[in-house]
């Protein structure tokens, strides 16, 4: 068996330097970031919107996580192939392809909300039709970045890449809580704001120059291409998959506090949608400082204590959040909620796509899309002890199996450590 690629081990240190050498240095890249950017706010605005909407129809968390299962399909049965398509295809032009399909998709929401022709199965049909996207979109984009700048920047144009998501989750969703509050809880807006986000990152796509053709040609089936990246991370570098596994903490049962912050909103603090959107956007705050500090900091190389670090911070964030009945509070626990999850989505990132080679590059991406997938079943499980018992508890189970699988990981596969 292969030695993992994890780099050496270096005096932990922080080398800080320009923290917009990406973007400066690659006008292909900031037009990548900018498109991130765009694409970001217009997710969160949908998922507000959507969560926000279903408990309208249905007053239930557990419906909730189903509508987040419909999302989340796409990743469990096609999201791997995602990254098949990302190492098989010119990158530019599929991103395209993608982006029209989600633009058409927040057309039709619009549409059916605007002349109140909506229906539970509708919220459905579209949240799994935008997964779809989704799906194939991130890892695309991501594997497109070592195209577009040196290895030695990846840390900080990762970092770019989570502070574009960062800040449109700090404004976002608190501009859609309060369009939804003035709009007497009618989402419409919310789908308006996500279709004029998205022509915005159709536009940015079409600026980048770099047409990000495959590296080799490929001669085999995308089914051989995908076994060929399962067999991989088994027996060349397991590392990366270690880092997948990892990340089914934060990533999947930590994040699915999210589908429960309707009805925490409702029942234990008592406000309502601009309360939603507040607490989702102060969670960006923790995220816009930690990135920052992220992509002026350089190659770092205390990445695995901020992974164990981060997964614990996580965990206990979301545990103290549920049984918190002040706004204030629950403010301050989400800052650091978001500050974790942003450094954990980084680092596990940045590592990820620096020891991997670059033919795999794309598949082992759509490998940690995976935990999109495993979020909309910790979201059921979640949504259902929250019914039965109540959300408190809904959000102890999603912080402790959060904190347990980053132990267990840690333990079992101790060189994660020292990455």
């Amino acid at each position: 068996m292969k030695k993992n690629n994890i780099p050496e081990n270096k005096k932990s240190k922080l080398n800080f330097s320009n923290p917009l050498i990406s973007i400066n240095s690659s006008k292909d890249f900031k037009f990548l970031w900018l498109g991130q950017g765009g694409q970001g706010f217009a997710m969160w605005s949908e998922m507000i919107a959507r969560n926000w909407l279903t408990y309208q129809l249905t007053g239930s968390a557990f419906a909730i996580g189903i509508v987040n299962l419909f999302r989340a399909i796409p990743f469990i049965t096609i999201g791997l192939f995602g990254g098949v398509v990302a190492d098989r295809f010119p990158k530019r032009k599929t991103l395209m392809i993608i982006q029209a399909w989600s633009l058409l998709i927040y057309l039709i929401m619009l549409i059916l909300i605007y002349f109140e022709l909506i229906r539970l199965w509708h919220v459905y049909a579209t949240a799994f039709c935008l997964g779809l996207g989704m799906a194939i979109n991130q890892p695309l984009r991501t594997s497109f970045i070592p195209q577009m700048i040196d290895q030695k920047h990846m840390l900080n144009a990762m970092s770019l890449n989570s502070m574009a998501m960062g800040v449109t989750r700090l404004i976002g969703p608190a501009i859609i809580g309060y369009i939804i509050a003035i709009s007497d809880n009618n989402v419409a807006p919310a789908y308006l704001v996500s279709t004029i986000s998205y022509l915005f990152v159709i536009y940015t796509t079409l600026k980048i120059n770099i047409k990000g053709n495959p590296s080799e040609k490929h001669n085999k089936s995308p089914i051989d291409d995908f076994t060929d990246g399962i067999k991989y991370i088994i027996y060349k570098n397991q590392t990366v998959l270690w880092l997948v596994i990892l990340a089914l903490g934060p990533l999947a049962f930590g994040f699915s506090y999210i589908s429960l912050l309707p009805v925490y909103v409702d029942e234990r603090l008592g406000l309502g949608a601009e309360a939603f959107g507040g607490i989702q956007s102060i969670s960006s705050i923790g995220a816009l400082l930690s990135t920052s500090l992220l992509a002026s900091s350089g190659d770092i190389k205390i990445k695995g204590k901020l992974l164990l670090l981060t997964t614990l911070i996580y965990g206990i964030g979301v545990i103290l959040m549920g049984f918190t009945k002040k706004i204030f509070i629950a403010f301050i626990i989400a800052t650091f909620i978001g500050g974790s999850q942003s450094v954990f989505r980084t680092c596990v990132s940045s590592t990820i796509v620096s020891i991997t080679d670059e033919k795999y590059r794309g598949r082992m991406v759509s490998m940690t899309m995976l935990d999109m997938g495993v979020a909309s079943m910790a979201s059921i499980l979640a949504g259902k002890i929250t019914d039965i018992i109540s959300v408190s508890y809904g959000m102890l189970f999603c912080g402790v199996i959060c904190a347990l699988i980053g132990i267990i990981t840690f333990t079992i596969h101790r060189k994660l450590i020292k990455i």
